[in-house]
């Protein structure tokens, strides 16, 4: 955990083609580029961003993180993996993927860092706040995990171990009222968070060693005795093999050397396709497959409801009422604002969007996907000035965003300005060459 972030990286030179999305990666000294090829062979769509810190032990996989003049963290495109060296980071294999665009958000980093400002993970993740032991230590001014609960132990290392899933549902929901950094070790875990998963084919990915753990025989079959420290060590590397201390079998003492390699064999990830882990689904045989199943309680209880409805947002099956139910569950939250009064504007209810939108800009002045949408209400309605201006606070917001230009780019066009439009929608593309909105109204343009 104290390598989990690299202040100074250095990471190895080296260039990457990806096929699916047709760019073209190199990394030097430290910065990352991209590229494409025209027609005549000549490079376009560049950028490059400097490499600032790095997420990663190394062991598996580290992966880049760039931070923007305004701020921002940007997910670097490519990864550098110990088994196959520079490949596309996790979840950016694909033909469409967010480039330079992904932003690292604090729910990230809270499992990542030790705090908002990206930092190696410290005692303090298990230890508590070690103030006073710093100042004068002694056993009983600093929380010792060994000295817990059972469960709470087990909930010091899950609050970032335990992960059902990377993608496709939200696997996990802060309770009411909670902050991403307000977890506390000795607390009780599903007082910070509820759980949920989905019953189906068994999947395996790059943090599942704590969800595969709960799901184990060995586990349940525990009676409470079973946490993440029988088999690891916390302050160092190793595993240890406990299992003959269960099993008393002549085959169990006979292969305590190495249980887990046919128990819990490493495997690829699915979330991430260049890392092996072993799975902690401790079995005597694979896991069998599952027929699909509706979101469902994993661990902790409330938020279902929350959650399904994310689920169906997230899905695109949202209809008007989801997304009004939405604001009204999490009335403080932005991104529920803000997809409220984006839902209002499709449904043809911009009278109704525009107070919705400025309550949202109120709670977060820089929120491009806000401004963006006021933009579009200003512009519909002839405003063309006022449109622009908000799109030029989106623009210095982040300059990244590729909705930005191209709705600059139509606001300049409507102006009159057909030389600003087309520079606009040029640099929509640059940052997502596979923007096909940027690429017909580019066309429409020029032709």
């Amino acid at each position: 955990m104290g390598r989990s972030v690299s202040l100074s990286p250095n990471p190895p030179a080296g260039t990457f083609y990806h096929r699916l999305s047709n760019r073209h990666y190199s990394v030097s000294g430290r910065a990352m580029r991209r590229h494409q090829l025209d027609a005549q062979g000549r490079e376009v769509n560049v950028v490059e961003k400097a490499v600032h810190f790095a997420i990663g032990s190394g062991n598996h996989a580290m992966t880049y993180v760039h931070r923007s003049p305004e701020g921002r963290l940007l997910e670097l495109p490519i990864s550098f993996y110990a088994l196959d060296g520079w490949a596309m980071s996790p979840g950016y294999d694909t033909p469409t993927h967010l480039d330079f665009r992904r932003e690292v958000t604090e729910a990230c980093l809270f499992c990542h860092s030790n705090g908002r400002e990206p930092a190696p993970i410290g005692c303090g993740r298990c230890h508590g706040d070690g103030a006073a032991h710093a100042a004068k230590p002694t056993r009983g001014n600093i929380l010792n995990p060994k000295r817990l609960p059972v469960e709470r132990q087990l909930d010091v290392c899950l609050q970032c171990h335990l992960e059902t899933a990377s993608s496709g549902f939200p696997d996990s929901l802060r309770q009411p009222g909670r902050d991403i950094f307000s977890f506390q070790p000795g607390e009780a875990l599903t007082g910070y968070k509820a759980y949920f998963d989905r019953p189906g084919p068994p999947r395996f990915e790059v943090n599942h060693a704590g969800y595969g753990l709960l799901q184990s025989r060995c586990f349940q079959a525990s009676g409470g005795r079973m946490t993440c420290t029988t088999c690891h060590d916390p302050h160092g590397f190793q595993a240890r093999n406990v299992c003959a201390g269960c099993h008393e079998s002549t085959h169990a003492r006979r292969q305590q050397a190495d249980c887990a390699g046919c128990h819990m064999p490493k495997r690829a990830t699915e979330d991430a396709p260049h890392v092996t882990m072993t799975d902690h689904r401790i079995s005597l045989t694979a896991p069998k497959a599952q027929p699909p199943g509706e979101l469902a309680p994993f661990r902790g209880t409330g938020r279902l409801d929350l959650a399904r409805l994310r689920h169906t947002i997230d899905s695109g099956r949202g209809t008007e009422a989801d997304y009004r139910r939405w604001a009204a569950l999490e009335p403080r939250s932005v991104p529920a604002l803000a997809s409220l009064g984006e839902a209002l504007m499709r449904f043809g209810k911009p009278a109704e969007a525009l107070p919705v939108l400025q309550r949202a800009r109120k709670a977060d002045p820089g929120n491009v996907v806000v401004l963006n949408a006021l933009a579009v209400y200003e512009a519909t309605r002839g405003r063309l000035p006022a449109a622009m201006r908000l799109l030029e606070t989106a623009r210095a917001a982040d300059p990244d965003h590729p909705l930005t230009w191209i709705n600059i780019g139509v606001t300049r066009e409507a102006l009159g300005d057909r030389t600003g439009a087309e520079a606009a929608y040029r640099e929509a593309i640059r940052h997502q060459p596979d923007s096909s909105g940027a690429r017909r109204r580019l066309g429409a343009l020029i032709q």
